[in-house]
Order: structure tokens, then C-alpha cells, then sequence
């Protein structure tokens, strides 16, 4: 019992050997404290485990236990503010009501998404078909657009090229004209070499250049027209790759909270549960407040406040004193 004592006194903080000079009131004092904080550890332990097992998605379970005990201790240190306070804390006691009324919120989210699983996987379900509506009918406005598009393009493309078609059946080939020059050298009459430039003038028959384009403009439309083939085919397909897409992803926390609001505020009975647990987290939560602010103290609260008032007059004291020496 005294190893268990001791590790009572450190868990809560109390000075174990002001605890032996006490009497059964601060025996039951301590006691009182140490079955609240276990409760809270307890409660938060599994809120902690829970929330890594559900929305961090830790798989191993030495994580999850790892995150159970970070949860317990911070609410050992939060409750251990409130144990180890001397005295009346007014802004303190209002600053724990308002954190236990967060913490009880939080817990309370985290409970009813796990009690009401199956009611809130439905209300997800229902939300998710109307997410997946709207999602197909964007998607499905955006391949409009596109194939518009390209169908805009195709066409205005297919009439330029029917006109080339037209024009190189009236004119397949064109007349050019290749000019060559050449230099002679003559003797002049004085004897001297002259230069004399003589141009040849050969008109020549070539196949029309519009033809490239022809080719060219054909090999655009044959792209235009893969493109729209690759459009129609994702178009029918995307009603199912949206519905796969958005129904196999895990749900997060911000969801399941809204799809827990939803069936909460849906249902009076529901409604009535959540507010049962809020009120009995809330109240957990205010355990340690409740037994720390009564109004009666036990003998060790009295010796530590005693001992404050001990070590303030000694320090008052002093201070006097060195003040006449100065004086003096």
C-alpha cells in the first residue's frame, strides 16, 4: 500500500511525506483525486486510441497506444494545474470550465461517430450520391466544352481544306518560271577581254504547293477527330470513374462530423443521447474542479497554505529587517 500511496503522490503531485502527517480527511481527499484522475486518463486513454485508429490512420498498435498515452498525459498535466493550485484561482476555475466543455465537445464527436458508425456511414453514403451528381454534371459540362470546341475547329478546318480540294482539282499543277544567268568572256575590238552577262528565260511545270497544305490540313483533322473518338469515350465512362473515385475514399474527420450533426439534429432520440453524453463528459471533466474548489479543505491543503504564509512572514521579516539596518 505504501509503494501504491507513493505512486498516488506522484501522480497527482501531493508531497508524500505532508501526506503522512495528515489525517483521514486527506486520505479520502487523495483518494477522491487519484479515482478522478484515473477516470479521465481512462476516458481520454481511449478517445486518444480511438481518434489515432480512426483519423490518423496509425496501423501499427504500439502507435496507437503511444497516442492513448500522449492524450492521458496531457490531461494529467491539465488536471494536475488544477490540483496543484493554492488557494481560490477564479480565472483559472472559469478558463477549466470553458477547456471542459471543448474536451467534452471533442469527446462527445468522437464517441458518437463510433456509437452511431452505421447511421453515419449512411448519411455519408447519401451525402457522397449528391457530391458524385454534382461532380459528373461538372465533369460532363467541361467535356462538352471541349468537344464544342474541338467540333468548331474540326469544321471550320474541313471547310478551308474542301476549298484547297477544289482549287488543286482546277489547278494541279502551276507554271514557274526559272531564269538562269551566265557570264561570257569576248575580246572587245581594242583587243581587251570583256564580260558579257546572258540570261535564259525556261518556263517549267511543278505540281501546286497548295497540296502540302491539303496534306497538312487532312492530318489536323485526323487528330481533331482522334481527340473527339478519346473524348466520347471518357464521357461514358465518367459516371463510374467519378462514383468509384469518390465512394472508395476513406472518410475523413471533417465529414464523418457533419454526417454525425446530421443524424444528431435528424433524429429527437439521437439528439437527446448526444446531450446525455455531453453532459456526462462535461461533468467528468469537471470532476477534479469539484472535489479542488469545494469549500472545505483538508489538513493538507491547510498545512501547504499554511507553510505559504509561514515562508511569506519570514520573507516580510526579512525584508524589514534589512530595511532598518539601512536606515540605521
Amino acid at each position: 500500500m505504501k509503494t501504491l500511496t507513493d505512486m498516488g503522490c506522484l501522480l497527482i503531485g501531493w508531497d508524500k511525506d505532508i501526506l503522512k502527517e495528515c489525517g483521514e480527511a486527506s486520505h479520502r481527499q487523495y483518494r477522491k483525486l487519484i479515482s478522478a484522475i484515473c477516470i479521465m486518463m481512462v476516458l481520454w486513454g481511449t478517445i486518444g486510441y480511438c481518434f489515432a485508429d480512426r483519423y490518423i490512420n496509425i496501423e501499427p498498435t504500439i502507435l496507437k497506444i503511444c497516442v492513448s498515452l500522449m492524450f492521458m498525459l496531457i490531461v494529467l498535466c491539465v488536471e494536475r494545474v488544477i490540483i496543484l493550485t493554492v488557494g481560490k484561482a477564479r480565472m483559472m476555475t472559469l478558463m477549466r470550465v470553458m477547456l471542459a466543455l471543448c474536451m467534452a465537445f471533442l469527446g462527445a464527436c468522437i464517441f458518437d461517430q463510433i456509437i452511431f458508425r452505421n447511421d453515419i456511414q449512411q448519411a455519408i453514403q447519401e451525402h457522397r450520391e449528391d457530391v458524385i451528381k454534382e461532380t459528373v454534371a461538372k465533369r460532363l459540362s467541361i467535356y462538352e466544352s471541349d468537344i464544342q470546341r474541338i467540333t468548331h475547329d474540326m469544321d471550320s478546318l474541313s471547310k478551308a481544306t474542301i476549298a484547297l480540294g477544289e482549287e488543286l482539282q482546277r489547278r494541279p499543277t502551276i507554271k514557274g518560271t526559272n531564269v538562269t544567268t551566265q557570264t561570257h568572256v569576248v575580246m572587245g575590238e581594242d583587243g581587251t577581254p570583256q564580260k558579257i552577262k546572258t540570261q535564259s528565260v525556261n518556263t517549267v511545270t511543278m505540281a501546286n504547293p497548295l497540296a502540302e497544305q491539303l496534306k497538312a490540313n487532312n492530318e489536323q483533322i485526323q487528330i481533331y477527330s482522334n481527340q473527339l473518338e478519346q473524348l466520347r469515350l471518357d464521357k461514358k465512362d465518367i459516371a463510374l470513374k467519378t462514383t468509384a473515385e469518390v465512394s472508395n475514399r476513406e472518410p475523413g474527420f471533417i465529414e464523418e462530423l457533419e454526417a454525425t450533426l446530421k443524424v444528431v439534429s435528424k433524429s429527437p432520440v439521437s439528439l437527446a443521447f448526444y446531450i446525455v453524453l455531453f453532459c456526462f463528459l462535461t461533468f467528468l471533466e469537471l470532476f477534479v474542479l469539484t472535489i479542488k474548489m469545494g469549500d472545505t479543505k483538508c489538513d493538507y491543503d491547510l498545512i501547504v497554505e499554511n507553510q505559504l504564509k509561514l515562508k511569506q512572514n519570514l520573507m516580510d521579516q526579512t525584508s524589514q529587517s534589512l530595511m532598518i539596518k539601512k536606515v540605521a
